[in-house]
């Protein structure tokens, strides 16, 4: 029986909901399910700026220097966008001018593309620098992979402290992978002290954010009175939203509870 869900959640896939540019995670890894939010969302705004702009439209704002333009440029071009052919290098040029000009979008997106090797040579190291900066200026999603890179080694000494404190910042801001590893974390006592409590406040955090995974392992603390006094009901209700979402492990503990 499995007791808790997979360690960790690791990178967005950015570029598109069916990639097959990327290799399957390890066992004890997970691909974060939610897609990199493309432009849309961060355009939606400026929609005051650029009511449904075509893409001739956003060319020209772009060549004239406006930011949020060259980063939506970039985007379109390294996921292939409203009928825009990918062009990885035309992507690189165009979030390289938006990083320039002070998009943090860019930011994150150009240390997507070195830690996937998209574009350009693979490249932890400079992945790692891209999202320290777009880190520092408060995007979750950077922060959120800073967590990673600090708790897997990769482009930096290995610091369960320093992963810890950007989970937590991007937890902070409601992002629900953060708040899944956050609770791991704690659940572990990797770079902070081992806390039930912490790690249910945490996996509730992200199961309301419909993580099915966190409500997966918020049933089994729940059932087995981790952090908090046995619940049955409460767990019944959490395995059958990880079921609902469609988690064959939770199924499995239905039956068992029948």
């Amino acid at each position: 029986m499995k007791i808790e869900k997979s360690a960790f959640y690791i990178f967005t896939v950015i570029f598109s909901l069916h990639s097959s540019a990327f290799a399957e995670p390890s066992a004890d890894m997970k691909i974060e399910k939610s897609a990199f939010y493309i432009f849309t969302v961060i355009f939606s705004l400026h929609s005051s700026a650029f009511p449904e702009p075509s893409v001739a439209d956003i060319q020209y704002r772009a060549e004239q220097g406006q930011s949020v333009a060259q980063y939506h440029l970039g985007m379109m071009l390294l996921s292939g966008e409203q009928g825009v052919v990918k062009n990885y290098e035309q992507a690189f040029k165009w979030l390289t001018v938006a990083d320039q000009n002070g998009s943090m979008g860019a930011k994150y997106s150009l240390g997507m593309m070195y830690y996937t090797g998209t574009g350009v040579e693979k490249d932890a190291k400079r992945a790692f620098d891209y999202f320290t900066k777009a880190a520092a200026k408060d995007h979750a999603k950077a922060q959120y992979n800073l967590g990673v890179l600090y708790d897997r080694g990769e482009g930096t000494a290995q610091d369960y402290g320093k992963a810890f404190e950007w989970f937590s910042r991007a937890a902070k801001q409601g992002y629900p992978p953060a708040e899944y590893n956050l609770a791991h974390l704690y659940k572990k006592g990797h770079g902070v002290s081992q806390s039930d409590e912490q790690a249910l406040k945490w996996y509730t955090k992200a199961a309301e954010h419909n993580e099915s995974d966190a409500q997966y392992n918020l049933a089994q603390m729940y059932l087995n009175g981790e952090g908090t006094p046995k619940n049955l009901q409460l767990a019944k209700k959490w395995f059958q939203q990880a079921a609902d979402a469609g988690d064959v492990d939770a199924k499995e503990m239905l039956k068992s509870l029948e």
